[in-house]
């Protein structure tokens, strides 16, 4: 797993309007289809899991940034490869590309420096939903920053993509805990919003939400593993859409200070879904 970020000037008299996301998505797909067509049409088939994740384009002056994190070989290949010619072609545009970071994700790493949290505390940057369990039928998408769903999608990202965390037991043990409401939430401030795309729209959620453990089923292992999975999760995102933007969030643990106190931020190309 590979995190990018990328500078770049973007072409005279770019105009990008609405959610940055899916610009971000739009020359990310473009970039891969220049380099292997086949890499796009099973993902726009849906015949594999998505296998990368996108911040919004962030405008810094006369130059914007790309940040995406590549979660298998093939992708990190493709966006290398391109990155390396110099420019990205895409149907916004060319985009020069100016400078480029880019950092390895070591899962050994993240779990070393994990310790268990009791309290903490996410805001969620970008419209953000997370699906229920696959055994509910009707494709349901749920608006609300319920802990075990944003969890256990971290845990299967992780598992799919970084390898195993531990064996099949124990996994099945860490689901069942957040199932059972091992983190609740304890404190939210979050606004419903809609974000139009062509002729659609999705429906996420925004804001700041506090977390804890629930003092009758504390484990300090499974906590450990909270800890390392929320700090992958401000690198991969959270919840659906993460191709194109959406479930950016920051993470910390909880002090003496109020998470209360972030604001619900900005948000571009969204309006309030009441």
């Amino acid at each position: 797993m590979h995190r990018f970020s990328v500078h770049l000037r973007p072409p005279p008299d770019l105009e990008i309007r609405g959610f940055r996301g899916f610009a971000s998505y739009s020359i990310v797909m473009d970039v891969l289809e220049s380099k292997d067509p086949e890499l796009v049409r099973v993902r726009r088939a849906g015949k594999m899991q998505t296998d990368f994740s996108l911040k919004p384009l962030r405008w810094e002056g006369e130059e914007i940034t790309l940040e995406v994190t590549a979660f298998t070989e093939e992708v990190s290949s493709a966006l290398g490869s391109a990155i390396l010619d110099g420019s990205l072609s895409t149907r916004l545009g060319e985009f020069e590309v100016l400078r480029v970071s880019v950092e390895e994700i070591d899962p050994a790493a993240l779990l070393a420096g994990s310790s268990p949290v009791r309290r903490f505390s996410v805001r969620f940057r970008t419209p953000t939903f997370f699906r229920p369990r696959a055994n509910v039928r009707g494709g349901i998408f749920i608006p609300m920053p319920l802990p075990d769903r944003m969890i256990i999608g971290l845990h299967r990202t992780w598992n799919h993509f970084l390898g195993p965390m531990e064996d099949e037991l124990e996994r099945r043990e860490f689901h069942q805990w957040l199932e059972s409401w091992g983190v609740v939430i304890s404190g939210h401030r979050i606004e419903t919003v809609k974000v139009d795309e062509g002729d659609k729209f999705e429906v996420g959620f925004i804001g700041w939400a506090n977390f804890s453990s629930n003092p009758a089923y504390e484990d300090p292992t499974f906590l450990r593993k909270v800890d390392a999975l929320l700090r992958l999760g401000e690198i991969v995102n959270v919840g659906g859409l993460r191709s194109k933007g959406f479930g950016v969030i920051s993470y910390r643990r909880q002090d003496r200070s109020r998470a209360g106190r972030v604001g619900l931020g900005v948000v571009e190309g969204i309006s309030s879904a009441r």
